[in-house]
């Protein structure tokens, strides 16, 4: 409990500073865009994922506590609605012989369809394209064998005309993650909850950032040494008065032959508020400690995740 008392103390004292008061001139909602591939093909789903440490950060970090890798790295790029791109990488280290507790880091770079600036005379000077990044840090740590718990510090800047200054702000994400071991036809399964309060901060330019509350579970079924089936599902609030709204992502994942991967999920959204419904199919190749994968968005024409597709590479240890 002294350790629950302790962690609790630090993101108390963090959250004052970081919330209230204005700064930025973007919209931040592209933190709300899932940046790996792995969970791009589960519908976004990644609160109670225990496997996917490197991206954990962009999830969840706590889980990371409960990975079976020692340390591990990985980069992705999202091609969305052929006009829009997202470059993330990200990594994580556990501390100790144990692992029980660790670090991660995270970055992330959005850009948007570029547009021509004119002069007076109306002459092309200048084709630009507008773009936002962050950086973000975390720290895990298992609070009981079952239990861990993380707090991510995440730093924000856009930037969408050429003659402005660049305006950033900054905000924290809280996660837990409960995972329990059991027995099913005589190979070990699993299951965890996970937890998210993320996107707590300061505003963007007198925008609010897309502050979320996130619960989430996830089922690991191994058949045997070589095939397992893993299923999760995510569901969030999104908490700004003007995109005010609940969705939901349920996912599945099925490893078979020790390498190959298939995966497929479904989005259920508003539309009017955030991005609406639509489905998921990924595909990947394990073969440790490389790990490639492939994800397509199915959705259709007027959503904003039409025609998107996304790889990733990672490496773990």
């Amino acid at each position: 409990m002294k350790r629950v008392k302790h962690f609790l103390l630090t993101f108390s004292l963090l959250l004052p500073t970081l919330s209230g008061g204005a700064q930025g001139v973007a919209d931040a909602t592209f933190l709300e865009l899932t940046p790996d591939a792995q969970s791009a093909g589960m519908a976004g789903t990644g609160l109670a994922i225990t496997d996917n440490g490197s991206t954990a950060i962009f999830h969840n970090a706590s889980t990371i506590a409960f990975s079976q890798d020692v340390m591990g790295a990985s980069y992705s790029y999202a091609d969305i609605n052929k006009d829009y791109a997202l470059h993330s990488v990200s990594l994580f280290y556990r501390i100790g012989r144990e692992g029980k507790h660790g670090v991660t880091l995270g970055f992330r770079h959005y850009k948007q369809p570029s547009f021509d600036v004119n002069d007076e005379k109306e002459n092309d000077i200048l084709n630009f394209h507008p773009h936002a990044w962050s950086l973000e840090a975390g720290y895990f740590r298992s609070i009981t064998q079952n239990l861990a718990l993380s707090l991510n510090l995440r730093y924000l800047q856009t930037k969408v005309y050429p003659n402005t200054d660049s305006k950033g702000t900054v905000c924290l994400d809280f996660g837990a993650t409960y995972h329990r071991n059991m027995s099913i036809l005589d190979e070990m399964a699993s299951w965890s909850i996970g937890f998210q309060a993320a996107n707590l901060g300061r505003k963007l330019d007198g925008q609010k950032l897309p502050a979320r509350l996130g619960l989430g579970g996830a089922i690991d079924l191994p058949f045997s040494m070589e095939n397992r089936l893993q299923v999760a599902l995510d569901l969030n609030y999104l908490l700004p008065s003007d995109y005010r709204h609940f969705q939901a992502g349920v996912g599945a994942e099925y490893n078979f032959l020790k390498y190959g991967v298939v995966r497929a999920g479904y989005h259920f959204g508003d539309k009017d508020k955030g991005v609406g419904n639509y489905g998921t199919l990924g595909c990947g190749i394990n073969f440790w400690p490389i790990r490639a994968d492939f994800s397509y968005a199915l959705a259709d024409k007027d959503n904003f995740m039409h025609k998107t597709w996304q790889i990733s590479l990672g490496v773990v240890f």
